[in-house]
């Protein structure tokens, strides 16, 4: 039998599973219930929205059937230069290109801004997407811990002391700064304008990964970091994927142009374009005016379930776990005693309870 290790790049050695994968994998097992991706809701689909837009999609062309700009289609990218100014980030469609998802929207900044042994500043916990896309470029993660309020900037300025003594700084830090995956957490004001002193002073850049920040409960939205941005530092990524549905793989990112054109080029030789269709079906959702309403009915059962899952904590969690009480998003965070290895009950929980976590 042939041994294909031996012909892996050395790249491949750094490389790792996600848990993602095997959240997903779970997903599939009858009788699981799984608290271990943020999947959306089924329910949550909008499929009145969906069979709208399909029935009109073919009757005047077939352009959603071809293939697409490397960029994305102008008009949609359009209309999200609109939003995006809209939410005080001003940019145009040359800001904007269009991806697999926002996964491959990080996938696309790590590839292009990564050179074996880059430092890379990240949230502590973090996303776990996002740790292997780094991790697959052979960055090296630094990991900086939250807190109630976000990220910990008295932390991550000696941090940044400490490497800047050894003649190092980080090329990015990446964050989700609303209602964060895996803690439901939001960066506060303050520290997204003390970010971007750092990022400033140490000269690195952001990147401000935004898929739940729709999925808000009810309080005043925090400013995006991008629109506190006066320099280009902060790129930008948005997904459909917990608005409309991850089957669309529809996620964006906007940031300098130059960046953008050099992204596109990177993206061209991985996939050519993203899918005309979703593109179409993300593009159309938009002008029909009924996505906001969507929103506003996601808000609502993601706020229940969450306050369905904070009265089962409060009702059966022992002393000595606690748990974040998020504002919006997908995740509740729990902190268990020391003296529970939550990775060794995990199959436990699995095969007696039918109950999966991350």
């Amino acid at each position: 039998m042939l041994q294909m290790e031996r012909y892996y790049a050395e790249r491949v050695k750094d490389m790792r599973g996600s848990d993602i994968r095997d959240a997903f994998k779970l997903t599939e097992e009858p009788g699981i219930i799984s608290f271990a991706g943020g999947f959306p809701a089924p329910e949550s689909f909008p499929i009145d929205l969906f069979q709208e837009v399909f029935q009109g999609l073919f009757r005047e062309d077939y352009s959603g059937l071809q293939y697409g700009p490397t960029e994305g289609l102008d008009a949609l990218r359009r209309e999200l230069a609109v939003q995006l100014t809209a939410e005080g980030a001003p940019c145009s469609a040359e800001n904007i290109i269009i991806t697999n998802g926002s996964q491959q929207a990080l996938d696309l900044v790590c590839k292009v801004l990564l050179d074996p042994g880059d430092y890379v500043l990240v949230e502590q916990p973090s996303y776990v997407g996002g740790l292997n896309a780094i991790g697959n470029y052979q960055g090296k993660k630094v990991g900086i811990p939250i807190d109630e309020h976000g990220l910990r900037l008295d932390v991550m300025a000696n941090r940044l002391k400490e490497l800047a003594s050894r003649g190092k700084r980080p090329k990015f830090i990446y964050t989700v700064p609303n209602f964060q995956n895996p803690t439901g957490v939001t960066l506060s004001l303050e520290r997204r304008q003390g970010l971007l002193e750092l990022a400033r002073e140490y000269d690195f850049l952001i990147v401000e990964d935004n898929p739940y920040g729709e999925i808000s409960f009810g309080r005043e939205p925090v400013p995006h970091i991008k629109s506190l941005d006066d320099e280009g530092r902060v790129i930008y990524l948005g997904s459909f994927s917990k608005i409309l549905s991850p089957g669309v793989r529809v996620g964006w990112m906007a940031g300098n142009k130059a960046l953008i054109r050099q992204i596109a080029v990177a993206k061209q030789g991985t996939d050519l374009c993203s899918s005309s269709l979703g593109m179409k079906v993300v593009l159309e959702s938009l002008r029909s005016g009924k996505l906001q309403a969507h929103i506003d009915s996601l808000r609502i059962l993601y706020r229940r379930r969450r306050d369905i899952m904070l009265r089962a904590l409060a009702a059966y969690m022992p002393k000595g776990v606690h748990w974040t009480r998020p504002q919006g998003g997908f995740f509740i965070w729990l902190t268990l005693p020391s003296y529970i290895d939550t990775k060794a009950m995990l199959p436990f929980a699995i095969a007696e309870e039918k109950v999966a976590y991350v």
